[in-house]
């Protein structure tokens, strides 16, 4: 991963981490990655479409459904509000990411 890429995912985390870990205090931004995951699967599909490889969408999909298998894993057996945090943390990341990949792949494909 270049420097760049890895300063713009730790920005976005830093953003998107809540300030406390009490579940009551959850940020707006999370709620709305967290009531989407149509909307990112969506996101999936269209960076396989933009990326030329379905692999590529099936991959990041996978993922998708990783952060939210882990969020109701450690909704039901963790009593810590930030283990439970983190997969919600790391799908609005990756939401974002997404986002950024399809731009990229739109750039790209323009100047051809």
């Amino acid at each position: 991963m270049r420097i760049g890429s890895s300063k713009f995912l730790l920005t976005v985390s830093a953003l998107i981490l809540p300030a406390v870990a009490y579940a009551q205090h959850i940020s707006p931004v999370i709620a709305a990655f967290a009531v989407s995951p149509i909307v990112v699967l969506l996101l999936t599909a269209v960076l396989g479409f933009v990326s030329r490889s379905w692999l590529v969408g099936i991959a990041h999909a996978g993922l998708v459904l990783l952060w939210i298998l882990l969020f109701g894993i450690a909704s039901y057996w963790v009593e810590n509000d930030y283990v439970i945090w983190t997969p919600l943390v790391l799908y609005g990341v990756h939401a974002v990411a997404l986002v950024a990949l399809i731009v990229r792949g739109l750039l790209r494909r323009a100047r051809r």
